[in-house]
């Protein structure tokens, strides 16, 4: 289908549809913009989450995680204009005809993204600042109202403010906490400085909980989760619906969103690369796509990196470019984490509700971002993946140096694109030439130390995280499991590897189990890989292959 017909049909479906902002063909995409006012006023696009609201309003105090640039900030900046009673920045918005009162109350909203990190002294001078901006712009007088703030320690201040805002203007207040983890998380591996930041914040928040009769709505964002943590001790149990099933899409961008709300980006983007749209979606969910929060089968992309393809019209790791995490770094070292968990285990609710620690990582992966979840057991137990081909990148550049001995002849990047290039252009010789070099690198130490299978399944994870495609380790079918599939919008290689054998009866494995027919009907070619691991060499002897 050409490009043009495909978004006639895209814009025949939202014409149909209610309720919704619809852009015309000239996007402005809003990169970087976390204000909803000036969003709305500056005529950027914007997917609306609106319907949500009234779901969300039923209780009174609420606290989200989700990864860094996912629009945390500005879905609560949209809240603070909904209770500000700005009703005529939401016209066209689901919430518009919902919402029959608009009544305006006071709003305390407090960024901790803007503070100064890690030194607890400034981080406290900063949020004291804040405090008394957001009085003065309530004209909060000293002689009138009794506001004096320099008498005040931090929570006194941040109490004494919530109370005079309800006094002074007949309705309780909302309070809106962003980011409330910001200047802590590098704190984590200084015991002291954490201490001395938990006992200086903790009153802070216990404000919620004191002066709840003031209090209207709390809504407190973060990317780590707080249940169990003493910074919170005073809080007034706050409902987390970090992985709350009904507001699993609440942040990020869904599928259908993106085809409702930024089709002629789409268009923008495939003729930019010559491709037709039906690939560039494709593209675009292998490369952003896949966060999954909750139980339902529901995923989101990253609005920060989908955004910032269309309007630049380019498909680059944008999300990572914006800083690595130097906490899964740190952790990783001192944890005893195992690349193999990064697909295989299964998890809790438990232990993915808690804070991160040494001993709980996959946490930390899950919360940051680098970590999704792929599948639930109906038990309260989620098995992780990685969400997408951005983050996998990510994660090669973070993880692969861990295995891969120090000076293997060549950089972990080049290795990445060479393998990259092999893959797009069917190049299974130089692909699996890359691979050999590459495993056989992994320090004797870490080989001798597990069984020569299990030393296998560490190389196809490996292997996994380099090729840079959709892929896929033990994907069932119904006459077993496929060891590897990895996917390209022109290819699927389907692998097959066995130990000390002939590649040649590993690749008729894959044709006699029928491992590749589901993807044979689809207009891709399939490319079927029989690869034989080496206990001599302890990597990659031989391989064959077919093309289909």
């Amino acid at each position: 289908m050409s490009c043009d017909l495909f978004i006639f049909a895209l814009k025949f479906i939202r014409n149909k549809s209610l309720h919704f902002n619809m852009p015309d063909d000239s996007i402005k995409y809003p990169i970087g913009v976390q204000s909803f006012e000036e969003l709305r006023k500056g005529g950027y696009v914007y997917i609306d989450k609106t319907s949500i609201f009234p779901e969300l309003f039923r209780k009174k105090y609420y606290f989200m995680s989700r990864p860094r640039r996912f629009g945390k900030s500005l879905l609560l900046s949209t809240l603070e204009a909904f209770f500000k009673g700005k009703k005529e920045l939401f016209e066209g918005l689901t919430i518009y005809d919902l919402e029959k009162e608009w009544i305006e109350y006071p709003v305390v909203h407090i960024d901790f993204a803007t503070m100064n990190e890690c030194e607890i002294l400034n981080f406290e001078k900063d949020l004291r600042l804040m405090i008394k901006n957001i009085a003065e712009e309530y004209g909060v007088d000293p002689e009138k109202d009794g506001w004096y703030p320099d008498e005040y320690t931090l929570g006194s201040l941040f109490s004494e403010l919530i109370r005079i805002l309800a006094k002074k203007t007949g309705r309780n207040v909302v309070v809106l906490i962003d980011e409330y983890d910001k200047g802590i998380l590098d704190l984590l591996q200084d015991e002291e400085k954490l201490q001395q930041a938990t006992v200086a914040l903790r009153p802070f928040f216990s404000v919620l909980k004191s002066q709840d009769r003031y209090i209207k709505f709390a809504f407190v964002t973060g990317v780590s989760r707080f249940r169990n943590t003493t910074l919170f001790s005073g809080f007034n149990n706050p409902s987390d619906i970090s992985m709350d099933a009904r507001f699993g899409t609440l942040l990020g961008i869904t599928k259908e969103e993106m085809l409702r709300y930024l089709s002629s980006g789409i268009k923008e983007l495939a003729e930019s690369y010559n491709y037709p749209c039906d690939k560039t979606i494709e593209l675009l969910i292998n490369k952003y796509d896949g966060y999954r929060f909750t139980r339902a089968k529901e995923y989101v992309f990253n609005p920060f990196s989908l955004l910032s393809a269309l309007d630049s019209r380019q498909l680059d790791p944008y999300w990572i470019m914006t800083g690595s995490s130097r906490i899964l770094a740190k952790f990783l070292k001192k944890s005893r984490f195992r690349l193999e968990d990064l697909t295989e285990k299964w998890v809790s609710f438990e232990k993915l509700s808690t804070p991160f620690s040494v001993d709980n990582p996959l946490s930390l992966f899950f919360q940051t971002g680098y970590l999704t979840i792929r599948d639930f057991d109906g038990d309260g137990y989620y098995r992780l993946g990685i969400p997408n081909q951005e983050v996998q990148s990510s994660l090669v550049n973070l993880l692969i140096p861990e295995f891969v001995e120090g000076d293997a002849g060549f950089e972990i990047e080049d290795i990445q694109q060479t393998l990259r290039r092999a893959i797009n252009n069917g190049d299974v010789d130089g692909m699996m030439r890359t691979l050999k070099g590459l495993l056989a690198s992994v320090p004797y130490q870490i080989i001798d130390n597990k069984p020569m299978e299990k030393h296998l399944h560490l190389c196809l994870y490996m292997i996994f995280m380099m090729l840079g495609a959709n892929s896929e380790c033990e994907v069932s079918r119904s006459a077993g499991r496929v060891d590897m599939v990895a996917q390209t919008p022109w290819r699927v290689y389907v692998f097959e590897f066995k130990i000390d054998r002939n590649p040649s009866e590993a690749l008729r494995q894959i044709s006699s189990k029928g491992y590749s027919l589901s993807w044979e009907a689809r207009d891709r070619t399939v490319v079927k890989v029989g690869v034989n691991f080496s206990t001599e060499l302890r990597t990659i002897s031989d391989w064959s292959y077919e093309i289909i």
